[in-house]
């Protein structure tokens, strides 16, 4: 059941939870009740109650100043997913704006924790960071936090990734199932590597999304002096997890 229209707002007034309840339900034709979250990670979560098919959204509270484009676009994912392309570039890009603003006006609390038991990832970056790579990260805000990721269970080995770099917040992450001393550290480093060199090639996105594995970035990937030996290793890798 869809409900009236909700009311327009003036130039610059912020949607309330209430606001984007009544845009949601007008788009999707089916209750929806929105909370707003602080969650930086899942900026958007929403699920259906099997029973009484009321969607349940909860929303990072930076949408209380998203525009038109941004509300339409939402309604759009939240209906038809990645198969409303457009919608979903337009979401991801806005999202990601926001959250580079915000982290940049309100870094979040985050424990790093860069030294494990068998590698020491701050000392694996400064053995990077020199020449070409130090002066592109320099551009673009210096190097970025380091840390090992948590410890969390995957299903399949396809699943596992070794690494990743969040744009908006800056902050590079290693799989934590890396820290074995059966690991060598030059593999290690090849995998920070990968993640640095997304930090120094990051461009801003323009409404579309990025290309995270471009010409570029393939090339200057291929130069690393251990590739060819860290891909083989990475082919034949059997970690316990």
């Amino acid at each position: 059941m869809a409900s009236a229209d909700p009311p327009q707002r003036a130039a610059g007034e912020r949607l309330s939870a209430d606001d984007w309840s009544a845009l949601l339900t007008r788009d999707l034709g089916a209750p929806v009740e929105v909370r707003y979250g602080r969650a930086r990670t899942d900026v958007v979560s929403a699920r259906v109650d099997p029973r009484s098919g009321m969607w349940r959204v909860r929303l990072n509270g930076m949408f209380a100043d998203a525009p038109p484009t941004v509300q339409a676009a939402l309604g759009a994912w939240l209906r038809s997913g990645r198969r409303a392309r457009k919608s979903a570039a337009a979401l991801d890009a806005w999202i990601e704006l926001r959250l580079t603003r915000l982290h940049r006006e309100e870094p979040s609390e985050l424990a790093l924790r860069p030294r494990g038991r068998h590698h020491d990832l701050d000392a694996l970056a400064r053995e990077l960071s020199h020449g070409t790579l130090l002066a592109e990260l320099e551009r673009r805000g210096g190097l970025p936090r380091i840390t090992w990721g948590r410890v969390r269970r995957s299903r399949s080995r396809r699943a596992l990734r070794l690494g990743s770099f969040e744009f908006a917040s800056r902050i590079v992450r290693i799989h934590p199932v890396l820290d074995q001393a059966a690991v060598p550290g030059w593999f290690v480093r090849y995998v920070l590597f990968h993640e640095l060199l997304h930090a120094a090639l990051d461009e801003p996105r323009s409404g579309t999304r990025r290309v995270l594995h471009g010409p570029q970035f393939r090339q200057r990937e291929s130069e690393y002096v251990d590739f060819q030996r860290a891909r083989a290793w990475e082919s034949a890798l059997r970690l316990e997890r």
